[in-house]
């Protein structure tokens, strides 16, 4: 009899657990770089770097699924200057079916990737936390189309944001944007972020970082993040049943987390 109570009170409390474990279902991510037109401002520039670097042209989910990565290059710059806020649809965690591009079919040059992210019910109720252990990744939709003084257009986007365990160097989080249009590259690092967890939603903001091996490519970088501050991000979710405009403009704002903040205080208490 008591083994059988403990048992069945081992698996409630297993259930309950996992009940408070968290999923990521949907949601925005939201880029806003320092200055889209003008993509080397503020930055360390080493030598043989490029003179000129601007978002040319952003392909949201609406447009992207329907283009190419060769489709997306001709394409003529007819949305510069850019929108100061790119935003990028979460994918869903399978995109069979869906019409998102996605494995490289048919030469198309895209590569979306799947949403996984869960974490546990110890990173539940976090607020403005620095670190959220987690597995899987967030797979985004769009790509960003930039121009310069160089020959030729470059495309960044089928973001996957994940966390690379050899990224974290102690100022770096760990946490990565990494490119799956043509090829797979990390293209932006985070530093300083902040998260807040309740049930499935999620806050998580931060900066972003130009990548050691971006920043040796275009900006004549040593291979050190040389090139320094890209702009910074918010990946929310859900998304708001109503966001009035400007878009996304209050996703930097504290808004959502002041409304995370007080569920929080009803449902648990606050760490010291």
């Amino acid at each position: 009899m008591t083994l059988g109570k403990t048992w069945f009170a081992a698996a409630a409390l297993a259930a309950t657990n996992l009940a408070n474990a968290g999923t990521l279902n949907g949601g925005v991510f939201n880029i806003a770089f320092n200055d889209p037109n003008d993509l080397l401002a503020g930055l360390n520039l080493g030598e043989g770097s490029i003179t000129s670097y601007y978002v040319a042209n952003f392909f949201d989910k609406a447009v992207a699924d329907t283009l190419t990565a060769n489709d997306m290059v001709a394409t003529p710059t007819n949305t510069y200057p850019a929108p100061n806020i790119l935003s990028y649809d979460v994918n869903p965690s399978s995109l069979a079916g869906t019409g998102i591009p996605t494995g490289y079919i048919g030469g198309s040059g895209r590569s979306n990737q799947a949403t996984t992210l869960t974490w546990a019910s110890d990173q539940d109720h976090l607020l403005n936390a620095s670190s959220l252990t987690a597995s899987g990744q967030v797979g985004l939709d769009g790509v960003y189309m930039t121009r310069g003084s160089f020959t030729g257009t470059l495309l960044s986007g089928d973001y996957k944001f994940s966390y690379i365990a050899a990224r974290n160097n102690g100022t770096n989080t760990g946490w990565t944007l990494t490119n799956n249009v043509s090829f797979a590259s990390n293209t932006f690092d985070t530093r300083n972020i902040s998260i807040t967890t309740d049930g499935d939603s999620l806050a998580f903001t931060g900066e972003l970082w130009w990548s050691p091996n971006t920043s040796a490519f275009l900006f004549g970088g040593d291979g050190s993040n040389s090139a320094g501050m890209a702009g910074t991000f918010s990946l929310i979710s859900p998304v708001p049943a109503a966001v009035p405009l400007p878009a996304a403009a209050w996703l930097f704002g504290s808004g959502l987390f002041g409304v995370l903040a007080s569920r929080r205080r009803k449902s648990a208490p606050i760490a010291a």
